[in-house]
């Protein structure tokens, strides 16, 4: 339920970050580029900020990241930050796969030896099911995780919010609630 409630939490504070407007009402296009346990903060009562935008980008900025440059913790990023290719919001919806991974399951997802080898293993997929881990978890939060963790962006959820409300109907299905 704890691990549900700040999954939750943190799909609706990107989900949020990413609908942000200008004053004119054009979509920012704003990407986080670095969602990860440690930028996350659980309040005393339970509610949960998603912090430090210090990396974050707006796709619709005049002034681009550098290609090649890599932003963002390596066991966290989209296998399109690996590559240092163009990101968007569904690269918060990959790195959201991977803490909401973790969450369920108590373990590191995608942590190697090396930096290299720990990127590797995100281009590549080499993703174990959270069932693998935690075998009392329900086969359809392994669907959902997948779909969060699609190395092909077009498979993956288009928003944070189609992925939280993923999570909260496998959720209510499993009757695991938020807590």
């Amino acid at each position: 339920g704890a691990a549900l409630c700040i999954a939750e939490q943190a799909c609706r504070g990107a989900h949020a970050a990413h609908e942000l407007r200008d004053p004119t009402g054009q979509p920012l296009g704003l990407v986080h580029r670095d969602i990860s346990p440690h930028n996350l903060m659980v309040g005393p009562s339970g509610e949960v900020k998603l912090l430090d935008f210090g990396i974050a980008k707006a796709t619709a900025a005049a002034e681009a990241t550098r290609t090649g440059s890599l932003k963002g913790k390596h066991g966290y990023m989209s296998p399109e930050q690996c590559a240092a290719t163009h990101v968007d919001r569904r690269s918060d919806v990959f790195a959201l796969g991977i803490v909401t991974w973790e969450l369920f399951t108590g373990a590191r997802l995608f942590k190697r030896e090396t930096e290299y080898a720990t990127m590797h293993a995100i281009v590549s997929g080499d993703a174990r099911l959270a069932s693998s881990v935690r075998p009392d978890l329900p086969a359809a939060l392994d669907e959902v995780l997948g779909k969060a963790l699609a190395l092909d962006v077009g498979q993956r959820f288009q928003t944070a919010d189609a992925f939280r409300r993923a999570l909260v109907a496998v959720a209510e299905e499993a009757r695991i609630v938020a807590s």
